[in-house]
């Protein structure tokens, strides 16, 4: 019942974003209200897997990041002919404390994918793929857009959406992180899952 008691508030708060960017002609302002919804959809995503589950402990990773993906391309309006979204994630459960965090980067990488990598009409595909090794998880996101440019220093990045992916790895997955940028970017993250 709370979960799903948090699980309406949340979308409460979803639903003020969305109806106070309809009425703002700012495109970078309404970029940012976007991007702020995008994150709370993946904080009450949890409580709406956990809501329907008989387990209060843990979240299967695979639901989970099936619905913040979705969301996410149904937020930037994404035409799947231009832009594919291609998943390999095993049923993998996960305690709730590292669910919100995680499912907070693949909504940063995701939508970073989406207003970055393609610009004009440029075609192309973002996949996720999660593997488990014994303990450790690896998730890899990679798109094969136009890469990051050469300039920029990811890890002291001034943006908000950056400096979040790097701070939620490594101080509340107590993970690693690394990029790539040929042909594309490519996100690995390591981090050893809670028993």
């Amino acid at each position: 019942e709370i979960h799903h008691r948090v699980k309406n508030n949340m979308n409460i708060i979803s639903s003020l974003l969305k109806l106070q960017s309809n009425n703002i002609e700012d495109d970078r302002t309404k970029n940012i209200l976007k991007d702020s919804q995008n994150r709370i959809f993946a904080m009450s995503a949890i409580h709406e897997i956990l809501h329907g589950s008989e387990n209060l402990s843990e979240i299967d990773l695979k639901s989970y990041l099936g619905k913040i993906s979705n969301s996410i391309f149904q937020t930037y309006s994404v035409n799947h002919d231009k832009i594919k979204l291609n998943t390999d994630i095993k049923e993998i459960p996960i305690s709730v404390n590292q669910a919100s965090p995680l499912g907070l980067v693949i909504n940063e990488l995701i939508s970073n994918s989406l207003k970055y990598a393609f610009p004009g009409d440029r075609k192309g595909e973002i996949n996720v793929s999660m593997k488990k090794q014994n303990k450790e998880l690896e998730l890899t996101i990679k798109d094969d857009g136009i890469g990051m440019p050469d300039e920029l220093d990811w890890k002291n990045s001034s943006t908000l959406g950056l400096k979040l992916v790097r701070t939620l790895v490594e101080n509340q997955l107590d993970g690693s992180i690394d990029m790539e940028s040929n042909n594309g970017t490519k996100f690995t993250i390591k981090f050893n899952i809670e028993t």
